[in-house]
């Protein structure tokens, strides 16, 4: 009876290692034809750049195939998989600001990257870790930055006898579109949408953060001054609410506004969308909030995460490499106007190529811009935190005290996150 039970214990072993060795492999692949398949999940030009980008990934890699999934930004398509466990994309994309949000929301669904990445540690702008980074694990790949300018109408300016070298500050910068309603009454200086972009420029600018030690930040010294120069812009009408991105094309096609206050990506939108204005657009960095201060700010940004439900991590982290961390690769992303937060490609041919539509080496110009960007700590709020920041900038701009209607917000995301509030 021993002796049968010994044997009985020996074929059960045998009977799982073979299933083991005999599935393992079939198990993981996602297609029939030896190929690995792993699928991407992206939205809009990020999503269109990293289609073309199949092709030459193909030549490198002919065995991995590779499916791009057209998603929206509010991750409706993804979220309901990561909370699930179940039915991921293998690559996710995530908007750099949200991806602390997503590894507090859904542990242990994201694969750690930290002995993959260790290489290009100091080949990406520093502060685009801070928000992949947990505990010292990396668990996804930075893509893209946003260093943010000033782009200007240099005939507006000039005609209405603005020199933008002497805009120093946000002071000068009010000023000066107050002297241009003097010639232009029908045209303001700036553009505003219904968002918080340009309240997160000038908290950025200011070295602010959403969360800071654990704790909810919007209520700091920096999001008050943040507010209230965006009020004051508002106040003084150097500033027109056009509210939302839609709005500014028509707003800039019929002089409704001499100048923008947005990041890199906003280049490709005048180029493509406000042709016949090519030549009369310049760039310069933001004015500072006070002479000599910081003219430096981050606004979007993304990443890639390779998902914890993948079976073909390994193929999917090769698929970000390559177009993370390739001139190839990124030669597509800066045609789709995704600026990169990889730096050795700051050399290459195609980035110092001069920009016929503004006249200038464009992306050397942007790549100045990166190198006192202050970091941003967003926290794991940033899913929670949409409505309470637009409710509170919207009260600001009404008129409302800004002391109450930060604490109102600072309150309103501790509720929907447990984090206690910096006081």
């Amino acid at each position: 009876m021993k002796r049968f039970s010994v044997l009985l214990s020996v074929l059960l072993v045998l009977s799982v290692f073979l299933t083991a060795c005999s599935s393992g492999k079939d198990e993981r692949a996602s297609s029939t034809d030896g190929k690995a398949t792993i699928t991407v999940a992206s939205w809009n030009a990020a999503a269109d750049a990293l289609t073309e980008q199949i092709e030459g990934f193909n030549k490198k890699y002919p065995d991995i195939r590779v499916e791009v999934l057209h998603t929206d930004t509010g991750y409706s398509k993804v979220t309901p998989a990561l909370a699930a466990g179940t039915g991921a994309p293998d690559i996710i994309q995530t908007q750099a600001r949200d991806f602390p949000a997503f590894l507090q929301k859904f542990p242990d669904q994201f694969e750690d990257l930290t002995d993959e990445t260790e290489k290009y540690k100091d080949d990406f702008i520093e502060s685009s870790w801070k928000s992949v980074t947990q505990d010292q694990k990396i668990y996804a790949m930075p893509w893209d930055v946003g260093p943010t300018a000033l782009y200007y109408r240099m005939d507006l300016f000039e005609k209405a006898g603005i020199d933008v070298e002497s805009i120093k500050t946000w002071s000068d910068y009010i000023e000066a579109g107050k002297k241009l309603k003097e010639t232009f009454p029908d045209t303001a200086m700036t553009l505003y949408t219904d968002d918080f972009n340009l309240y997160e420029i000038f908290l950025n600018q200011l070295g602010g953060s959403y969360v800071k030690d654990g704790k909810i930040n919007v209520n700091s010294p920096e999001s008050e001054k943040a507010l209230l120069l965006q009020k004051k812009m508002k106040d003084e009408g150097i500033a027109i609410n056009v509210h939302d991105g839609n709005g500014r094309i028509p707003a800039l096609t019929n002089d409704k506004a001499a100048s923008v206050i947005l990041p890199v990506w906003y280049a490709g939108t005048l180029s493509h969308s406000v042709e016949k204005q090519a030549g009369k657009w310049g760039i310069v960095p933001i004015p500072a909030f006070e002479e000599g201060g910081n003219t430096q700010a981050n606004l979007g940004g993304s990443v890639l995460a390779v998902s914890k439900q993948s079976k073909n991590a390994e193929a999917a982290f090769k698929f970000i490499e390559y177009v993370l961390t390739t001139d190839e690769g990124q030669k597509i992303m800066l045609k789709y106007g995704l600026f990169p937060s990889y730096t050795p490609f700051y050399k290459s041919e195609a980035f110092n190529t001069k920009d016929e539509y503004f006249g200038m080496e464009l992306y050397p110009f942007f790549a100045k811009q990166t190198t006192s960007i202050k970091d941003m700590e967003y926290g794991p709020i940033m899913l929670d935190a949409t409505k309470p920041l637009k409710d509170m900038i919207d009260g600001v701009l009404a008129g409302n005290d800004v002391k109450k209607m930060m604490g109102t917000a600072a309150e309103s995301i501790s509720k929907s996150t447990k984090l206690k509030v910096n006081h």
